[in-house]
């Protein structure tokens, strides 16, 4: 008896497992504009430690979603272990600025992710809340996965995207990781619903290049993605009037 309504709370989680995954990503996006109004210059140490803190809560929460089999354990935890590790060592007092390293595992961690939560999303039979939180989480999760590739890109090629509604004197990045974290973010999902108000603008050929193929890649997937649940709506609703016809007397 004491096994049993042990095991019902882990049940009741793991049924929704990608709920879970949904408030962290939430919860990540939220406080970027809190995390920025700490900062420059007021307690930059502060909204580094917050932003890294939410970034890594986000990445365990991924980790219990889509950890299903042992070759995705290894997998997954190949990729986490050492983003963990340099994002901890980041908000305890690391470099200010964002390491090539980090960026490069995180991009692949979240890749890593979205399509594990993709393929979950595609095999299942039913929309249910955990299915729709799935098939939000997979959104998000490109919205900071580009995010992160525009800050490695600004890492790498300084100057690849101009800030057109910024003061003469404001000096803006599109580091994540830190107080700005919320400038990726938003061009990101800007990008990512092809809402385009330009405040943000691409200057680079690459920065050009990516932001047209996010946006691309935003659209197909939520044309894919509404005929899938759409689809499965539709069979399963087809099968319970069946299966009531067949028990009709």
């Amino acid at each position: 008896m004491h096994s049993t309504l042990s095991n019902e709370p882990r049940a009741a989680l793991l049924a929704n497992r990608f709920v879970v995954l949904l408030g962290g990503l939430t919860l990540l996006m939220l406080s970027a504009p809190l995390v920025g109004d700490l900062g420059p210059g007021r307690y930059p140490g502060l909204a580094a430690l917050v932003t890294n803190i939410l970034f890594v809560t986000m990445l365990l929460s991924a980790a219990f979603a889509v950890c299903r089999s042992r070759l995705t354990v290894i997998i997954v935890s190949a990729l986490a272990v050492p983003s963990v590790v340099l994002h901890a060592t980041a908000a305890l007092g690391g470099p200010a600025e964002p390491a090539v390293a980090t960026h490069v595992l995180d991009l692949l961690y979240l890749g890593c992710t979205a399509v594990l939560v993709l393929r979950h999303l595609l095999h299942s039979e039913r929309v249910t809340v955990d299915a729709i939180s799935a098939s939000v989480c997979v959104y998000l999760l490109l919205g900071v996965l580009w995010a992160v590739a525009y800050s490695l890109l600004e890492t790498l090629d300084p100057g690849s995207f101009i800030f057109a509604l910024a003061a003469g004197d404001e000096a803006r990045s599109m580091s994540f990781g830190g107080e700005e974290s919320i400038f990726p973010l938003y061009f990101s999902f800007v990008t990512l619903s092809t809402l385009g108000y330009g405040d943000i603008v691409p200057a680079s050929s690459s920065a050009r290049m990516f932001a047209a193929v996010e946006a691309i890649m935003g659209q197909i997937y939520l044309t894919v993605l509404v005929a899938r649940l759409v689809g499965l709506h539709i069979a399963h609703s087809t099968m319970a009037a069946r299966t009531r016809e067949q028990a009709a007397p």
